[in-house]
């Protein structure tokens, strides 16, 4: 059973996280679609302003200031994610709203005092308001990657973009729903978390192998290397008995090769940036797998605190 603290704290750390990433999600699915898909992009673009109204409103809760921990694994907005929406803006001639990634970056560390009745309800209402519109969005997402699998719609982004993004808002209903409910995480609540992140993060490597400029061959054969390594650690967790030391052990595992993963990504954000590296998708797209990245791993750390 969740705390009134616990249910402040763990609501808007969700929210925080992933209302900011569909909303990127939103900004890389507009940009795949020709102008011929106007339904799709418009679609989209209401994603992205209901998630930028809601995550927002998040913010208000916070009263701009949360844990040490979140801001020193930077699992709400990064050093790159700014710079990675004005290169979008710059080189796809949109305009992005900046004030969701500033007020973010404008983080101090600290807790808001204020939890009371009021502060609750809102909260709750809160929830209610993000589960409908993750829910309404996986809907979408489904929608998209069932056409693109039956070759009745085009789009730059691949089907299996769609899943991922699929799989990502599950797990968002699924921690809002167990949050709603005031449930605590168990042990096979969390091993079931781990084994999502594991096969998520295996598709963000697959992507960034298949989205870099083939002529980088570092970045492809690092990036083929961190798809065999999850599948690896994915492997594990299908085979693993549930018990508290393989527990450990695989939250130990996984969270080593994150820290390695981290580090790719860092550098390959950074010669983005610079211009000295080219995706076939936007900016942001990377960003919010670097972000995801960081998200996890403090998720697999806290969580497992939280569920002693």
């Amino acid at each position: 059973m969740l705390t009134d603290q616990e249910f402040f704290i763990q609501s808007l750390r969700d929210h925080l996280y992933y209302l900011r990433s569909i909303r990127q999600f939103c900004i890389t699915i507009e940009l795949s679609f020709y102008k011929n898909n106007n339904q799709y992009i418009n679609i989209a673009q209401d994603f992205a302003n209901k998630c930028d109204e809601l995550g927002k409103e998040a913010i208000s809760y916070t009263g701009g200031r949360v844990s040490k921990e979140a801001l020193d694994n930077q699992i709400y907005v990064t050093e790159f994610s700014l710079p990675c929406e004005l290169k979008t803006e710059k080189l796809f001639g949109i305009d992005i709203d900046t004030a969701f990634t500033e007020k973010e970056l404008q983080f101090q560390i600290g807790t808001s005092e204020i939890i009371n009745e009021e502060t609750m309800n809102n909260i709750q209402k809160l929830n209610e308001k993000a589960l409908v519109l993750a829910r309404n969005f996986k809907m979408f997402c489904n929608e998209i990657r069932e056409k693109l699998d039956n070759n009745l719609l085009f789009s730059f982004s691949y089907s299996d973009f769609f899943s991922y993004l699929f799989d990502e808002v599950d797990t968002y209903i699924q921690d809002l729903e167990r949050i709603i409910a005031m449930e605590g995480y168990s042990p096979i609540y969390a091993v079931g978390y781990e084994y999502k992140f594991a096969t998520t993060l295996q598709k963000t490597a697959r992507f960034i192998r298949d989205w870099v400029d083939v002529s980088h061959t570092d970045v492809f054969d690092l990036a083929n290397y961190y798809v065999n390594s999850f599948g690896e650690i994915i492997d594990l967790y299908l085979k693993a008995s549930i018990s508290p030391e393989i527990q450990e052990e695989l939250a130990s595992n996984t969270i080593n090769l994150l820290v390695d993963y981290q580090d790719f990504l860092k550098d390959i954000l950074t010669r983005l940036i610079s211009g000295k590296l080219y995706f076939i998708t936007p900016p942001v797209s990377i960003d919010n797998i670097y972000t995801s990245v960081n998200f996890y791993k403090f998720v697999l750390s806290i969580s497992k605190k939280e569920a002693e």
